[in-house]
């Protein structure tokens, strides 16, 4: 087996190495990192250059990108996602996703972590004691923030001490309040780089799993599938019954039921 299909290329310039590299190690692979390309390129959470096409679109980019730029058979993509939760919506919540492409098979494995997102933060402040504050509680500055007004095009991202900080903020106080959130890039956010631990830890489980048929690795879900009953009069919910399955090489799937029945709290027409 040549160097290259023994090496997973990982294209990012946000330290991620620094946590997928244990999963290139539990794969049997070693890490090669790419950082010959602009990641940012492809989206900034700041939007001065907007996600063209979906989470998982973006990761595969990276991951095909990877293959490409250094020659190895496998290529790792990770992409970061923020907004509200999927229960109340009220609460910000992280989605984690790693995309595993075999540029041999022209195949993907995939993997998620999400939860609430603890370094996900915005504030519009008028003074230097509720900068000072706001960074405090943050964690500030091994989280990073964002300096910058709402509806005004600059912000600055690289303010790596107080002094700096305060440096930013107290001239454009002077002129009104500023907005503040926090840097999402995940060299600059340890709570995403937490996540994106737990993603990795997720697709070196997904690929200890063989499909049934080919025992190709990378047997695991790829989708919900809704029609739960409701427990009390029986009708069809939109909530999941079971979870798609499916083999990335020769996309044999399998339905894994997770449940026939949800309480009538969740049924549309006993609560509308």
């Amino acid at each position: 087996m040549s160097a290259d299909e023994q090496a997973l290329a990982l294209l990012t310039r946000h330290g991620k190495a620094a946590v997928l590299g244990p999963v290139a190690g539990e794969l049997g692979l070693t890490l090669r990192l790419v950082d010959d390309f602009d990641t940012d390129s492809l989206g900034t959470f700041t939007l001065e250059q907007p996600r063209q096409g979906s989470q998982f679109e973006a990761a595969l980019t990276k991951a095909r990108l990877a293959c490409e730029r250094s020659g190895c058979r496998w290529g790792l993509g990770s992409e970061g996602s923020f907004g509200p939760d999927p229960y109340m919506g009220q609460a910000p919540w992280g989605v984690e996703l790693l995309v595993l492409h075999d540029a041999r098979t022209n195949s993907q494995v995939h993997a998620v972590a999400q939860g609430p997102a603890t370094a996900y933060r915005q504030a519009s402040v008028a003074n230097l004691e509720a900068v000072l504050a706001f960074a405090s509680e943050m964690g500030f500055p091994a989280q990073g923030l964002i300096v910058g007004r709402s509806h005004e095009p600059w912000f600055h991202k690289e303010l790596r001490d107080l002094e700096a900080l305060r440096a930013q903020v107290a001239p454009a106080l002077a002129q009104g309040e500023v907005w503040l959130e926090t840097d999402m890039r995940a060299h600059r956010n340890p709570a995403r780089m937490a996540m994106i631990a737990q993603a990795g830890q997720a697709l070196v489980q997904r690929l200890r799993e063989r499909c049934p048929r080919c025992e190709a690795r990378g047997w695991g879900p790829v989708g919900l599938i809704t029609g739960a009953r409701c427990e009390c009069c029986g009708h069809e919910t939109s909530a999941a019954r079971a979870q798609r399955l499916r083999c990335p090489v020769c996309s044999h799937e399998a339905e894994q039921v997770l449940r026939e029945t949800v309480p009538a709290a969740r049924c549309e027409l006993c609560n509308p």
